[in-house]
């Protein structure tokens, strides 16, 4: 019975292990979050690469674009090699059975490279935080303002072998710091001090050198620590130099001739020649074993443009680099040309542009600008950078080929050839016209042909205000012959037509023709009938109008009607800008204006029919007595000045009053005084006794009816 309890406890504590182990190693996957920033991320793989991270248990197969992040490690199998791109864009490259830790310095600052076996390539761009290598339990900072490259090993002991392949790099580490130039290598070990290795401590007070008594404690004692004691032990390795001949650095290669790689003997030591398009060698990079040689050939299958090339000599695999030279690859095949553009400069004369495809700042090239097939008779050329430029100035077909120039005498082939036409100048068009007049909407027109222009695309019809054109008046832009050309403008001028290309050439002009201005009515600014003059004889009503004067007009024609269409209308001149004329009848009159200017120099408009109306007018507005008050009495004392205020009510349409005082209501020999306000005060003695006054509103045409009698009484005491 006890061995089936026993039996089944383990069975429990068997399933109980294996959930716990399925949720630890089967959890889901952390996202970003959980695992922190991204440090690097995977840009090239080549076969086998494997990663984890802290969080993980298994390692994974890692692609292009795996993001790593803080104590991420990476794994290279055989024949395999990554690239990864560093958060300050620094580029390690790992090649085949390497095993590499990245690391976080915990502040958002530099990365830590613990390279655990194996070796890396790092093309440091000398900006952002620098990266730290992990030696042991110490971390070396890789400083550098500009682009290095830093080759570094790790052995079974722990050694670790740095060779500087470009650049220049500040290693620092606790109590080191070395400088590292291109072609340099060294050799760091860690170092593992022993208790009896440590720096001694020196307490406050003992009289030890360098005490102060300074910095203790509660307790009264605080230890005296000395210079940091380095904890890598660093070695130079003594190497020959590599020494480069040929080709020297930035010479252009044509390929005419069979090239070499030259270099001093480097003896029983394995040597690579290293070409590359890109100066840190990590694209297009051809590598060849060149142990025991002194030269090596310049591969025939190269491109054109810019190659580096360097040698890495091997030393118990340990790399140590030369300098890296660059050389130009040129080829002397044919260069292609574009179409050539012609641009227009003046009449007869273009500057045509030929372009060079692939063409580089710095490039030179040899034109030809020929009339025939085989160049014999040249119009133009010369050497020159692109785009290649030529000036013409006589109309034709002309040819164009262009070959590179390397100096020395050295070309390449021709390209093929192109063709160009350039067109003759535009020709003036032959003008006719027929006679101008005005249209029914008051416009001056006229029928235009023209014969048609080769290569014209458009034309101007120009009115000048002279017959040189200094002012244009107007100017349209006709797609051909014929037109109708319309026009208001008030002076007299000149009219022309000329040819325009897409290019914007002009054709010289057409011949010359003047045209009217036109002279139109004038702006009217008062139109009335006014009323006969009031107690004048033989007065009648008054057609009256003013207008505005035209400068060019020399007098005025207005034809006045009772008819709205004009008929049996009456034409009457004046030399004024106002004009009366006598009339009967009430109604309404209609009228227009005609100027009357130099007719072989303008078209007369009149203004639009206008129109008046006339009534006789009814009495204005009679006046109401205000003061003197009636019956009132002045009584003035002797030397006193007299002072009387007559007022009344008063009407818009008054101009002025008409103010009566007779001393009998019947106003015989009275005494009428005018009055253009509203009051009159009199102020000089008249007659003691009774006095009678009323008073009209008047303006020159009517006169309103008498107010009533006002009566007031006057005298002066004695």
């Amino acid at each position: 019975m006890k061995k089936k309890i026993l039996i089944g406890c383990l069975l429990v504590v068997t399933a109980l292990s294996f959930f716990l182990a399925k949720q630890f190693l089967f959890k889901a996957e952390l996202n970003n979050e959980n695992l922190g920033p991204t440090l690097a991320e995977v840009r090239n793989v080549k076969n086998e690469l494997r990663y984890k991270h802290v969080t993980s248990f298994f390692w994974t197969d890692a692609a292009q674009s795996q993001k790593l992040y803080n104590g991420s490690e990476i794994f290279t199998g055989s024949s395999s090699e990554a690239r990864i791109e560093m958060r300050n864009k620094d580029v390690v490259v790992v090649p085949e059975k390497t095993l590499l830790k990245i690391t976080d310095s915990g502040d958002g600052g530099s990365l830590t490279l613990n390279l655990e076996q194996g070796q890396i390539q790092l093309e440091g761009r000398g900006s952002g935080k620098p990266l730290s290598l992990r030696v042991g339990s110490s971390d070396l900072t890789l400083k550098a303002d500009s682009p290095f490259g830093l080759f570094a090993k790790k052995d079974a002991s722990g050694q670790v072998a740095l060779s500087l392949s470009s650049g220049q790099v500040i290693l620092e580490g606790e109590g080191l710091k070395k400088s590292l130039s291109a072609g340099q290598s060294i050799e760091l070990k860690p170092i593992t001090p022993s208790e009896t290795e440590k720096a001694p401590e020196v307490s406050p007070g003992s009289g030890g050198a360098g005490a102060t008594g300074k910095g203790s404690d509660a307790g009264g004692s605080a230890a005296f620590k000395g210079p940091a004691t380095p904890k890598i032990e660093m070695k130079d390795v003594e190497l020959d130099k590599i020494v480069l001949l040929e080709p020297p650095a930035k010479k252009i290669i044509y390929g005419q001739n069979l090239e070499f790689f030259k270099w001093k003997e480097i003896p029983e030591k394995k040597v690579t020649l290293e070409v590359s398009r890109t100066s840190d060698f990590l694209t297009e990079t051809r590598q060849e074993d060149v142990t025991g040689m002194k030269e090596a050939v310049l591969p025939k299958d190269m491109g054109s443009g810019e190659y580096y090339w360097r040698l890495v000599v091997k030393d118990k695999e340990v790399p140590q680099f030369s300098e890296i030279r660059s050389f130009r690859l040129e080829s002397l095949k044919g260069n292609k040309i574009g179409d050539p553009v012609l641009n227009f400069k003046e009449r007869g004369k273009w500057q045509m542009n030929v372009p060079v495809e692939g063409a580089k700042s710095g490039e030179k090239f040899h034109l030809q600008v020929g009339k025939n097939k085989g160049f014999d008779d040249l119009f133009d050329e010369y050497e020159g950078a692109e785009p290649l430029k030529s000036f013409i100035d006589s109309p034709g077909e002309y040819r164009v080929r262009a070959r590179k120039a390397y100096g020395s005498n050295l070309y390449s082939d021709w390209s093929d050839e192109k063709k160009i036409f350039v067109r003759p100048p535009l020709t003036a068009p032959l003008l006719s016209k027929t006679d101008e007049k005005v249209n029914d909407a008051g416009i001056v027109e006229m029928g235009l042909s023209w014969t048609s222009v080769p290569y014209a695309s458009d034309y101007l019809v120009q009115i000048g205000e002279g017959p040189k054109f200094t002012k244009v008046l107007k100017n349209v832009v006709v797609e051909k012959s014929p037109y109708v050309l319309k026009h208001s403008e008030t002076v007299p001028g000149y009219m022309r037509v000329v040819a325009r290309s897409p290019e914007g050439e002009y054709s010289p002009p057409s011949d010359i023709y003047q045209v009217k201005g036109l002279l139109r009515g004038p702006s009217i600014e008062k139109k009335e009938v006014l009323p006969p003059l009031f107690e004048q004889p033989n007065s009648t009503p008054q057609f009256h109008l003013l207008w505005t004067h035209r400068e060019a007009a020399r007098k005025y024609r207005v034809e006045l009607s009772r008819d709205p269409k004009m008929a049996n209308s009456k034409m009457l001149e004046t030399e004024n800008v106002e004009f009366f004329h006598s009339v009967a009848e009430e109604g309404w009159y209609y009228f227009r204006v005609w100027p009357v200017g130099d007719e072989s120099k303008y078209f007369s408009v009149p203004t639009p029919i206008l129109a008046v109306t006339y009534g006789k007018p009814g009495p204005l507005i009679t006046p109401n007595l205000q003061t003197p008050k009636r019956n009132e009495v002045f009584l003035i004392p002797r030397g006193v000045p007299v002072s009387i205020k007559f007022s009344w009510t008063e009407s818009p349409e008054n101009e002025w009053y008409s103010l009566e005082m007779a001393q009998n209501p019947e106003f015989t020999k009275a005494t009428h005084i005018k009055v253009e306000a509203q009051e009159y005060v009199l102020k000089k003695p008249i007659t003691n006794g009774q006095w009678y006054f009323r008073v009209r509103g008047r303006n020159q045409y009517r006169a309103s009816a008498w107010s009533e009698t006002g009566v007031f009484y006057f005298g002066v005491s004695k």
